[in-house]
């Protein structure tokens, strides 16, 4: 279970790579009379700038570091902290999160370009470039965080948004995860998690994946499953139809003998499809009023965002209206899509079937609840007051997504 959350600062928490990268050209016009483009400059981001001033045939790194820093004050108006940056980092410490940072700038770079914009309570360690025997992209930085903030490898997660931080992160035996918002060149980077938003950190840790692995036989009835179905769509030969059938039987009796539902019951729900096996598709709907989101109570006394299964010739928008309508009694316009998410990434019990799930933030035009046969009552909540959840539909964690989304200005959809 991650415990550590650590940031790299350039291209991560803070947008500088215009700043870097025209005060370093400035800084070879001043120092060799050479103009450079850009373009030749990036392999500069995310590794220390004396190294980068080598790299570049500027052997008096002192004198160009002085150098550097005097032109890079030039653009120090165009940084700023990526959206999302700040409200990520304040829930991930009221979550009780160890948060970190291992950063390439020497320490009084970083206590020029970062302490600054109020955000070093968060860290409780920082290591800088010279806290360590060697730079990223050598795991010494990342060691020696984790021996001074006392936490181990699997504990810990790594964001940044270059190859060094990946490296940094990967050698040490750590998990890393890639700040796509940041990050100019995927070639070559493989991360563990792809971050499109500094929001989508929080919903990624929500997921407890030890959870998921307390019931592997649901894993491996699913997957049996999927073999037989596909098996008996595809296959003409009569002794192989007989043996998918036989495999789609043993699957039943795995699942049976897990849950401790009867095996008719498995064969109803799990063994009923035919044709290629996809997942199924859910809508839940995501409305407002007041600061407040709308739930429905359920029969059995737990509540959910309105929705269900979109049905045949319903796209995603027809049946978010029709759910909301059957449910709530509401007539809505979806505006926009939250999220789509994979379930059984969410969502507990574990389904036998792959189930995605698709939340739409929704407006009001008109209607009222009346009950029917689904839904006993409607009601609006703060996020601090919900009631009980049904959690196989809809758990804190989602709603507390469909929140964020209704507050915030420009939205990117949320997708695992």
């Amino acid at each position: 279970m991650i415990k550590s959350v650590i940031f790299d600062i350039d291209g991560t928490l803070l947008d500088t790579e215009y700043a870097i990268l025209n005060s370093l050209r400035d800084t070879i016009w001043e120092l060799k009379d050479e103009n450079v483009e850009l373009s030749d400059l990036t392999f500069a981001l995310g590794i220390p700038g004396e190294i980068a001033l080598k790299q570049l045939g500027i052997t008096d790194t002192q004198n160009g570091s002085i150098v550097w820093n005097a032109c890079l004050a030039n653009y120090s108006h165009t940084i700023r902290l990526f959206d999302g940056v700040a409200d990520t980092l304040k829930e991930l410490k009221i979550r009780g999160y160890k948060l970190g940072v291992i950063t390439s700038k020497s320490s009084q770079e970083y206590k020029a370009d970062f302490s600054p914009l109020g955000l070093d309570g968060y860290f409780d360690t920082v290591i800088c470039a010279s806290d360590s025997n060697r730079p990223k992209p050598f795991p010494d930085p990342m060691l020696k965080y984790l021996e001074l903030s006392i936490t181990q490898k699997d504990e810990a997660i790594y964001i940044g948004d270059t190859s060094y931080d990946m490296q940094c992160a990967s050698t040490a035996g750590v998990s890393f995860g890639l700040a796509l918002w940041g990050c100019h060149k995927l070639n070559g980077i493989r991360a563990d998690y792809y971050f499109n938003h500094p929001a989508d950190i929080l919903y990624a840790l929500s997921i407890d994946r030890n959870k998921q692995e307390e019931m592997p036989w649901v894993k491996l009835a699913t997957e049996l499953q999927f073999l037989a179905q596909s098996g008996l769509c595809y296959s003409k030969d009569a002794f192989d139809i007989e043996r998918f059938e036989r495999i789609r039987e043993i699957s039943a009796e795995i699942m049976s003998a897990g849950s401790g539902y009867s095996l008719d019951h498995v064969k109803s729900v799990f063994c009923n499809e035919t044709g290629f096996q996809t997942p199924k598709l859910d809508t839940r709907a995501a409305i407002f009023q007041h600061d407040k989101i709308l739930l429905v109570e359920e029969k059995n006394g737990t509540w959910s965002l309105p929705g269900g299964w979109v049905d045949v010739y319903e796209s995603i928008k027809t049946n978010t209206i029709k759910e909301v309508k059957e449910e709530a009694g509401l007539d809505v316009i979806p505006i926009k899509l939250i999220a789509v998410q994979d379930r059984k990434l969410h969502n507990l019990p574990e389904y036998a079937y792959g189930v995605t799930k698709a939340f739409v933030l929704c407006e009001v035009v008109g209607g009222e609840f009346t009950t029917n046969i689904e839904t006993t009552k409607s009601g609006y909540f703060e996020l601090n007051e919900l009631p009980l959840l049904a959690e196989e539909k809809n758990n804190v964690e989602q709603i507390r997504l469909c929140f964020d989304a209704y507050y915030a200005k420009n939205w990117n959809t949320v997708f695992d």
